[in-house]
């Protein structure tokens, strides 16, 4: 008798001390995480600022606005560009569709002889302004985003007859239109650097048509295209241009 009660006392000794224990113990262990969440994917939607520049290349065609004969053989002129860009963009998932704007300097020129009965006279092609406004269409993963974009240009064109007896000069505006793409990275949350390329195809535009001294040849008809590779760095504004909308 006495043996079984020592051993019951034993045993509900060993159950209450195990029972104050197991929170202690419980409390020294560490569940390590099963499940860790993804990073958050960059988010591009939103207005933002930016600059560009780079390196541009392309060709000029001066023909007779009459004959449609050529004048000069043909001009092709290089150059830099830089200048400022501003756009917005909406983001659906992985798609984003955007508009872009941009205004740049650009140092591209070219010149040549004409060619006889004008051998004397040289032509020189200057396009001092290009700016461009374009629809984008991207795709979009972890940082990197890859779009493609179209759209209209608008530059501005000086075409120069020098001559032994001094030079005249004509100015006019060109539209246009322009197709590129390229790839654009997160630096940061409001920092982004791309690369991209542009095709622009301007409109020809009549010189000298009425000629302005009846010394140099006239009634020249100009036709340029442009091919534009740059980088650009782009700041996210802390507001968006389509706020205002969404609000009302």
């Amino acid at each position: 008798m006495k043996k079984s009660l020592c051993a019951s006392t034993a045993a509900l000794a060993l159950v209450l001390a195990s029972a104050m224990l197991a929170p202690a113990c419980a409390a020294d262990l560490s569940i390590a995480p099963i499940y860790k969440a993804p990073p958050a994917a960059a988010s591009w939607a939103g207005s933002y600022v930016g600059i560009a520049g780079g390196g541009a290349w392309g060709s000029a065609l001066l023909r007779n606005d009459t004959t449609g004969a050529d004048q000069a053989p043909r001009l092709n002129f290089s150059g830099g560009i830089i200048g400022l860009t501003s756009g917005f963009n909406l983001q659906n998932g992985n798609w984003l569709l955007g508009f872009e704007g941009d205004i740049s300097a650009a140092n591209k020129k070219a010149s040549a002889f004409e060619f006889p009965p004008n051998a004397a006279f040289s032509n020189e092609v200057k396009e001092q302004w290009l700016s461009t406004f374009r629809g984008r269409v991207g795709y979009a993963r972890d940082n990197w985003l890859l779009y493609a974009t179209a759209g209209g240009a608008l530059a501005k064109v000086a075409n120069s007859i020098v001559a032994p007896a001094g030079t005249i000069s004509d100015q006019q505006w060109h539209w246009g239109w322009t197709a590129g793409g390229g790839i654009e990275v997160k630096l940061s949350q409001d920092w982004s650097a791309k690369v991209e390329y542009l095709y622009v195809g301007l409109q020809d535009k009549s010189y000298f048509t009425p000629t302005p001294s009846p010394a140099f040849p006239g009634n020249q008809r100009l036709h340029l295209d442009d091919h534009i590779v740059r980088v650009g760095v782009n700041y996210k504004l802390p507001w968006n241009v389509l706020d205002s909308f969404f609000k009302r």
